[in-house]
């Protein structure tokens, strides 16, 4: 297994995402919005939010939807006028906390986590509707909600607890998500991110230990485990990125770089749907 630089002098990356017009997006914790060139890795600011960025998601206009741990809040990026667009403030009736991943059905709703604080318990589901409508989907996953991925089948939305290490997953219908059962229990790690290979295989990148594991339905192995942190520094997120999307490329929340990480499997296609701009 090989590893290199794909991008750097980037400030401590947590999430990023692979957009349907060829391009990697990367966020920085001082509300950095990176545009980084696919094949050569070069990066550069093309927005600021002014907040702390974590996961992202695009839609089919390659629009950014970003979480946003400093502003509380989940915001749109216009990629054509630039304009930043706040999509949940004033439309829940609790405060979010730490809004950390967005990941898109094919039918235009974006599901949400919100982390809460670790050690209190409180982390909840959200979801962003078509119309703009913003709901409370689940409170019954409150360990430090975290990554989320949906499978090709659009079944299930898998979840990670970070604080009582393990994925979950939970129904999806057309009135919400139901009641989460365990995928996976992951004991003396930090889960954080989840991307699905085409084959329907769960990768699951890690703030604790520095290692990408990829779950097969019946047991957990490592994709790799950087012991010595230098080219995997928390590698909170992933993604799959190329016309055959076979290449694997993760941030590193602990370090400026994106690390591209040689794989013999390509990735699910993700759902970018045509959004209303509301």
């Amino acid at each position: 297994m090989s590893m290199r630089i794909f991008a750097s002098d980037l400030d401590h990356p947590e999430g990023l995402a692979f957009s349907p017009q060829g391009w990697v997006a990367a966020g920085g914790e001082s509300g950095q919005i990176y545009r980084i060139d696919a094949n050569s890795g070069e990066a550069k600011e093309i927005a600021n939010t002014g907040g702390f960025l974590l996961g992202m998601a695009f839609d089919v206009d390659s629009n950014l939807y970003l979480c946003d741990m400093g502003r509380h809040a989940v915001l749109r990026y216009n990629v054509t006028t630039h304009e930043i667009t706040d999509l949940t403030s004033g439309k829940v009736s609790v405060s979010l906390n730490s809004p950390n991943f967005p990941v898109f059905h094919s039918d235009g709703r974006l599901f949400f986590s919100d982390s809460g604080d670790w050690g209190a318990k409180n982390g909840r589901l959200f979801c962003i509707h078509p119309n703009g409508e913003v709901t409370l989907e689940s409170e019954l996953l409150p360990s430090f909600t975290n990554g989320l991925a949906i499978d090709a089948s659009e079944e299930y939305l898998y979840v990670v607890e970070s604080e009582d290490p393990k994925v979950s997953r939970c129904a999806i219908s057309q009135s919400g998500v139901g009641a989460p059962e365990l995928v996976v229990a992951m004991p003396r790690t930090v889960p954080d991110g989840l991307a699905f290979a085409a084959d329907g295989r769960l990768l699951i990148c890690c703030y604790r230990p520095d290692a990408i594991f990829i779950w097969d339905g019946k047991s957990l192995s490592e994709v790799l485990n950087d012991w010595s942190g230098i080219f995997l520094g928390a590698p909170t997120n992933a993604a799959f990125i190329g016309e055959k999307l076979d290449r694997l490329i993760s941030a590193n929340l602990a370090g400026r770089y994106l690390a591209e990480i040689e794989v013999s499997f390509s990735g699910m296609p993700l759902k970018y749907p045509k959004t209303k701009g509301n």
